[in-house]
């Protein structure tokens, strides 16, 4: 009786080393813009609404807790149950028309601080 015996030949293969990205290097960006449209800028804290509609636990419902976002951009309009902000815009140079992207629209009663961004 002869006895085979399989052996196993494992081969490495020679990896190339990782090639890094280059750095970039870092632009300064003076924080002083030229404010060419006619709204004020502003950092908005306040409270949002969280809502669930899985299946939980008393102990996962009373985890539960008010969302706290914060908003940043231009104060658009302020009434006595809501303000309007924008975060980006869209200047055209021919007629100087401005149109509004990232819009949001907050119930004063939510508001926690309103701070205004020079």
């Amino acid at each position: 009786m002869s006895l085979i015996r399989f052996t196993t030949l494992t081969t490495t293969m020679a990896r190339k080393p990782k090639r890094r990205k280059p750095r970039r290097k870092r632009k300064l960006v003076n924080a002083t813009q030229l404010n060419d449209i006619p709204y004020s800028k502003y950092r908005i804290e306040w409270i949002d609404i969280l809502s669930d509609s899985g299946w939980a636990t008393d102990k996962e419902f009373d985890r539960m807790k008010l969302a706290s976002p914060v908003n940043e951009g231009w104060l658009y309009s302020e009434d006595k149950n809501s303000i309007k902000v924008f975060a980006s815009y869209d200047k055209d140079v021919d007629t100087n028309e401005i149109t509004f992207g990232d819009r949001t629209m907050i119930p004063l009663a939510c508001i926690k601080k309103m701070v205004k961004i020079k």
